[in-house]
């Protein structure tokens, strides 16, 4: 049997822009991952200290937390560009694109044209109106986002003995291998939790487990994938309660208790947190869409 498979991805703050001569933008980070793409002219940035030109149709491609910003376009002339920021919680997938030296995405491999085809998907889709958007239930633009990460993992796979060889330095094969241990059974409390009602304490109860301090396991945690194992947790926990709430069969005092939650308020709370919708009214909006 093949493995289940789950993965949640967010692209936001994506737009296409137009600027003149003088435009430039500040030095700055972000906790996300970022593309940019020069679609006239030609644009100057600088990445983690490092100065790049930007042909028209070069790709940048910049790790969360890395510094970078823009010093405008090459000439007197317009520049435009586009730009979107996303994020997986696949953490395969997660901790390669971390692992990735690559800033400058050029050429004609046929895994960067994969990458640019799926980025001009996604610009034709950022020109459609809202009523076209609608009308369509959002294919278009998932279509676009789809094929962008297949693309993604593609290149990934492409470079994965140079992705390998340039791992983050000062990481141990132990320090992967204890992140990859809290991953599971972080997973493990969720799925059983799901089963049975009943979640662990989170990574106290997993750092005890495996006989380390809970700041050590947050730590190796930390350095391999780039977040905490709190917000791994979090994001498990909001995926299965979508696709419970899916399931109209299951009431939401069910799918609190069967996600761990002994009070369905608390759970209620979260959910809106995480969502900005109730989970009765997430409910129903995914039932409006079908």
């Amino acid at each position: 049997m093949s493995p289940d498979l789950q993965a949640a991805f967010h692209i936001y703050a994506a737009h296409w822009r137009k600027v003149n001569a003088q435009w430039q933008y500040p030095e700055h980070t972000h906790p996300m991952f970022e593309i940019n793409l020069v679609l006239q002219g030609r644009q100057h940035m600088t990445v983690g200290g490092q100065s790049y030109l930007q042909e028209c149709g070069d790709i940048l491609f910049i790790r969360p937390g890395v510094r970078h910003a823009s010093l405008g376009a090459d000439s007197a002339e317009e520049m435009a560009y586009y730009c979107l920021h996303f994020d997986i919680d696949d953490l395969s997938l997660r901790r390669a694109l971390l692992t990735m030296d690559a800033v400058s995405l050029s050429g004609e491999s046929s895994v960067l044209l994969a990458i640019r085809s799926a980025l001009d998907l996604m610009i034709r889709t950022a020109l459609l109106t809202e009523a076209e958007v609608a009308q369509r239930n959002r294919l278009v633009r998932l279509n676009a986002s789809l094929q962008l990460f297949a693309a993604l993992s593609a290149w990934v796979l492409s470079e994965t003995p140079a992705a390998t060889r340039s791992a983050q330095p000062g990481i141990t094969e132990n320090t992967v291998a204890l992140a990859n241990a809290v991953e599971g059974l972080l997973q493990e409390s969720v799925f059983t939790a799901a089963a049975t009602g009943s979640r662990g304490g989170g990574i106290e109860d997993i750092a005890a487990r495996l006989g380390y301090s809970p700041n050590h396991c947050n730590r190796a945690f930390r350095h391999i994938y780039g977040m905490s194992p709190r917000q791994y947790l979090s994001g498990l926990i909001i995926r299965h309660a979508k696709l419970m709430l899916l399931d109209n069969s299951l009431s939401v005092e069910a799918i609190a208790h069967r996600l761990g939650y002994r009070d369905v308020s608390h759970f209620s709370k979260q959910f809106k947190r995480w969502t900005g919708l109730p989970p009765m009214s997430y409910r129903q909006l995914t039932a409006e869409s079908i």
